[in-house]
């Protein structure tokens, strides 16, 4: 059944956010919203990383709709049984965008890093809404915004023909031949965003801005910008009392400090069999396979210098090790034979110096509850490394030559080293340059997951490999029979 008449001209809830929400709702409840928008936006800028433009921001549609639909973040139009209860639908999500909406912006509004990051995001995420909108919708949508422009209508001076084979914008290619659009629009060339002109997107002619329908969005979008800046303004404002409220205070001082990592949003438990138990027996094997690169990193530094870790690397590395699979008799060798390379420690240097901190990762010493390993926020803000010092993110630590150089000894393709590269020149995104990494020694998994912490990375690795494992066993008996049903010649 097709999509509902009655609701050809529904906005689908796409709005400027003038207003804040007036409404109640559990803790729980606003948590879960704001995680799930602050995933979305990271979706965003994931797949739209640096060379995306707005305009091409519609052909990310079939990467971006699972999340979205995931999230709830997304309001389709109905068609058939679901027209009766669309309004219903539509208000809860209205409830939902704008309450995340509003929170994200007291979250962001603190540095001027974080409200570049989130007006980039937000107005990719509009003009992706604004996209999905039928015809008749986006012209009252656009009556509603405020902005003033109205539709062109021909004259002798000027032709729907002339503005047609005069903006480049007007050209829509389809199976390699271009269709003109036969819509415009115009206003006042003084209200049309500077960049529009400068790269010849429409014609100007007597005062007047002629603009292409298929260019309306990115007026909507520079009106947008400017309006969630002046938002941003006014919930700087109010951000002390919103820190200040018992409720929301911690989750908000949360989402400042690591809100522009990967994901903030509280990680369920992944299932202990999802990893293969590390143990001494499977080190060396798990170490090259399934350790992240901030581990990796770790091991090797100690084993190629001969020389111990010093404290902050010890205490990212033990944790780790221990939520891997490591029993604490374990541990107990392993640190004792790696920290042993250094000829300044010996066995009873060791005992002395060392085994009090395996204790205490394991809970038989100091507070008694044991160390749980960093996630990747803690670990990217590390402070940076001093001479002999070895820890924290390697792509946040190291110079780009010397990332290249260390991925090129791990056999990374060239390829992916140069998306790395890219990630953290354009923009400095290290969990998306690990991410990348974990693509490249995994061939045809996505890393979905990967950037949360160091152990998401290990598990996915060890699910990855355990499923090829599976593939492989199952394709094996497959073969035999058929080597065996094969007829042999004489």
């Amino acid at each position: 059944m097709g999509q509902s008449s009655a609701f050809n001209k529904d906005d689908l809830g796409l709005s400027f956010y003038s207003l804040a929400p007036d409404v109640e709702m559990s803790i729980r409840e606003f948590e879960e919203f704001v995680c799930n928008r602050l995933k979305v936006l990271h979706t965003f800028d994931r797949l739209c990383g640096y060379e995306t433009s707005l305009a091409g921001i519609s052909e990310l549609r079939p990467k971006l709709i699972t999340e979205l639909r995931n999230t709830n973040l997304i309001l389709d139009y109905p068609s058939g049984s679901t027209a009766d209860t669309f309004p219903e639908h539509k208000s809860e999500f209205i409830r939902r965008d704008s309450v995340s909406h509003f929170a994200l912006r007291l979250a962001f509004c603190k540095t001027r890093d974080g409200r570049e990051w989130l007006l980039k995001q937000e107005q990719r995420f509009f003009v992706f809404r604004y996209e999905a909108l039928n015809p008749e919708a986006k012209d009252i949508f656009l009556e509603k915004s405020g902005v003033k422009v109205k539709k062109f209508e021909p004259s002798q001076k000027m032709t729907l023909h002339k503005l047609q084979t005069c903006t480049s914008g007007s050209k829509i290619w389809t199976e390699n031949r271009p269709v003109y659009d036969t819509t415009f629009y115009e206003m006042p060339f003084t209200d049309v965003p500077s960049n529009l002109i400068a790269t010849r997107k429409i014609v100007v002619s007597g005062g007047m801005a002629y603009i292409p329908s298929s260019a309306l969005k990115l007026i909507l979008a520079s009106r947008f910008k400017d309006r969630l800046n002046e938002g941003l303004d006014v919930a700087f404002n109010g951000l002390p009392a919103a820190l200040a409220d018992p409720r929301v205070g911690g989750f908000l001082r949360m989402l400042q400090d690591h809100g522009m990592q990967l994901l903030v949003a509280p990680k369920v438990a992944v299932s202990e069999d999802a990893g293969e138990k590390l143990s001494l027996e499977n080190f060396e094997d798990l170490m090259v396979q399934s350790f992240p690169p901030c581990m990796r990193r770790l091991i090797e530094h100690q084993r190629e210098s001969k020389k111990h870790l010093k404290h902050a690397g010890r205490l990212q590395l033990r944790p780790f090790l221990k939520e891997c699979g490591f029993t604490i008799d374990e541990s107990f060798k392993w640190w004792r034979q790696e920290l042993c390379r250094d000829p300044s420690i010996d066995g009873t240097a060791y005992d002395k110096n060392y085994t009090y901190d395996v204790e205490h990762a394991y809970g038989r010493k100091g507070h008694l509850q044991g160390q749980n390993p960093f996630g990747c926020p803690k670990i990217i803000n590390f402070p940076n490394e001093a001479a002999g010092q070895v820890h924290g993110c390697m792509f946040k630590q190291l110079e780009i030559p010397m990332i290249k150089q260390q991925l090129h000894k791990w056999q990374v393709p060239e390829a992916a080293a140069n998306e790395v590269q890219k990630l953290i020149e354009n923009g400095k995104h290290f969990q998306l340059a690990c991410m990348e990494y974990f693509k490249a020694i995994h061939p045809g998994n996505e890393g979905d997951g990967v950037g949360n912490s160091p152990m998401d990375f290990y598990r996915l690795s060890c699910q990855h490999h355990k499923q090829n494992k599976e593939k492989d066993t199952a394709a094996t008996p497959q073969k035999s029979k058929d080597s065996l049903a094969s007829p042999t010649k004489a």
